[in-house]
């Protein structure tokens, strides 16, 4: 009974010494998803007296979609570095809105590369845990639910296709703007190597011309959100730090 006892703490001891370690065997992770394009500017959507927290300006028939390619590197167990590579597609109708009577229009297709850093407030359990089972020995599981906020600087490069009555207006503006990225994300583990993850972030730009057009009751440059579900591999770490693609 004593040995058992032993074996038990023992197991337990070393259970959390693999808990506080684990994430280190495995510091990058390789992401992909697919989401979805919010746009809020100054074509489309309700005036403030109209549209209480803006929530009427999500539009279903003016959302776009989205693809993201993403690298992870954590620098520590809850705070990570990441690449993001986004390209997807914005939309704003004034039909149904405010200014139906205007009938502007427009699309654009924009390329989104940034730099993010992560904090995890909801830590992702790594560790194996090890069980001692009849006819089974050792097994390891690792399902889990972790959680972050994320903020970083990027750019938006924007191609804009004028529609409507909004091709008569021609402005000089340029193509490219400064991104700021702010917002949530969640993590499912799956098992050792994968994750399924979704991510809601507002963009907020130095631009007020995605949508090809200022107005001149504009208080604020354009803003859009990505929300993005992906999943996430997890690549081994090799001793020397790097990732290991084998």
């Amino acid at each position: 009974m004593k040995r058992l006892l032993v074996f038990f703490i023992v197991a337990f001891l070393f259970n959390v010494s693999v808990d506080a370690q684990a994430w280190r065997m495995k510091r990058y992770e390789a992401i992909l998803g697919i989401g979805t394009s919010h746009y809020f500017g100054d074509i489309g959507g309700w005036s403030k007296d109209e549209n209480i927290l803006g929530l009427r300006d999500f539009n279903l028939t003016q959302t776009r979609p989205n693809i993201y390619f993403g690298f992870r590197y954590k620098l520590y167990q809850n705070l990570a570095l990441k690449l993001n590579l986004t390209f997807g597609y914005l939309h704003g109708d004034d039909s149904g809105g405010t200014n139906e009577s205007r009938n502007f229009k427009f699309y654009t297709a924009i390329f989104e590369p940034s730099f993010q850093v992560e904090y995890v407030f909801i830590k992702e359990k790594e560790a194996m845990s090890y069980l001692m089972m009849k006819g089974r020995g050792m097994s390891q599981f690792n399902p889990s639910l972790s959680s972050y906020v994320f903020l970083g600087l990027g750019g938006a490069f924007f191609n804009i296709t004028e529609k409507e009555n909004l091709q008569y207006f021609i402005l000089e503006y340029s193509q490219v703007a400064l991104v700021v990225p702010l917002g949530i994300g969640l993590k499912l583990g799956l098992n050792t190597n994968w994750s399924i993850g979704f991510e809601l972030g507002g963009r907020f730009t130095t631009s007020d011309y995605l949508d090809g057009y200022t107005s001149e009751y504009s208080e604020s440059k354009d803003v859009y959100f990505f929300g993005v579900l992906n999943m996430v591999y997890k690549i081994k770490t090799a001793a020397n730090g790097l990732p290991v693609f084998k």
